[in-house]
């Protein structure tokens, strides 16, 4: 009775202690000799059967963003990589090592910083980013590997502006050169050498409609989409107390709405907002029939109106408008915005 006693606490013992099994064993040893597709392997196969060690998932994390650097090392670009990445992630959540926390944010964003490098498309480019910018989140999270993944993005920043920013300033239209400007700022947001041009763009576009494309898809606060209102300044006075100026705007909604001036607001660099007062009459655009009977033809004609006007799709309306505030307010952006769609102006500093 007594053996069998100690035979039953004894195998709950082992099954407590996480003892290792035969794949997870063998898995130590490929990832030790460095064969780290078969280490996965072995690991995957030890998950399966339920028996795994309390190291398991650590030594499950390293074994695939060992395999990742392998890969990267071969192909920057391959498919692989993503789902090494992605499965390394998963396992992390368990993992309770620092070091092997440590390996992965790092690992993962100078695969980041080497794509970020290459003279690839845009899209890849943010894809880059996005990759050391999620390892920066997991290092912050778990606190470990901060420092090296800040220093690892600011020298993939560097890099991309230092290529990129000749390139957006030597364009001579002032649109192309402020949509390359926003480019490198949706990656280096809080770079002062990029906010500073993107400020001087700014200040130089205002009587400009900054229509970039038709498939951006970029949020209003950083890109001005197509699909909305799209505001310009023909002419613009600002004062320590008050921004003047005849404001148009065009609609690319894909619906007829109503132009409501007391709708435009102007929004400080801390927040702060202030609504607009129309000066004088304002137009917007129609459609008019126009010749006599038997010869008639549709003419684009601009109709007067006081407070609000109908805004058709692809038309304009234009109104003088007038914001006031005190000495502590500096001027960022003026909005519109309904329940059709969303514009906005940056004025620069």
């Amino acid at each position: 009775m007594k053996n069998i006693l100690f035979l039953t606490l004894f195998s709950a013992l082992i099954i407590l202690s996480g003892c290792k099994g035969t794949n997870e064993k063998r898995g130590d040893e490929h990832l030790k000799e460095g064969r780290f597709r078969n280490s996965i392997n072995s690991y995957l196969e030890a998950k399966k059967k339920g028996k795994i060690s309390k190291e398991f998932y650590d030594n499950y994390t390293l074994a695939l963003v060992r395999a990742a650097d392998a890969e990267a090392k071969k192909d920057i670009n391959s498919q692989l990589l993503s789902g090494y990445f992605e499965q390394a992630q998963k396992s992390l959540d368990s993992a309770t090592k620092d070091e092997v926390v440590q390996e992965f944010v790092t690992a993962l964003a100078n695969l980041g910083k080497l794509q970020a490098a290459q003279d690839v498309d845009y899209g890849t480019i943010l894809n880059a980013f996005a990759k050391i910018d999620t390892a920066a989140s997991i290092a912050n999270r778990r606190k470990v590997g901060e420092g090296a993944v800040k220093a690892i993005r600011s020298e993939a920043e560097n890099h991309y502006i230092k290529i990129s920013l000749p390139r957006a300033l030597s364009e001579d239209d002032p649109v192309v050169r402020e949509y390359f400007l926003l480019q490198i700022a949706e990656v280096a947001p809080n770079n002062p050498e990029i906010i500073s041009e993107l400020n001087k763009s700014r200040k130089n576009t205002r009587g400009y409609f900054l229509i970039f494309g038709e498939n951006l898809g970029e949020r209003a606060s950083n890109r001005i989409d197509k699909w909305g209102y799209v505001i310009a300044f023909p002419t613009l006075s600002i004062t320590p107390t008050s921004l003047k100026g005849e404001l148009q705007v065009w609609a690319s909604t894909g619906n007829n709405t109503e132009f409501v001036v007391e709708n435009i607001k102007l929004v400080s660099t801390d927040g702060k907002e202030v609504y607009a007062k129309q000066t004088g009459s304002g137009w917007c655009e129609a459609e008019v029939v126009v010749g006599k009977k038997g010869d008639e033809r549709v003419e684009k004609k601009k109709t007067a109106f006081k407070g609000s006007g109908k805004l058709l799709n692809e038309f304009q309306c234009s109104a003088n408008v007038t914001f006031t505030f005190d000495k502590n307010f500096t001027p960022d952006y003026v909005e519109y915005k309904d329940e059709m769609g969303i514009g906005r102006k940056y004025l620069g500093q």
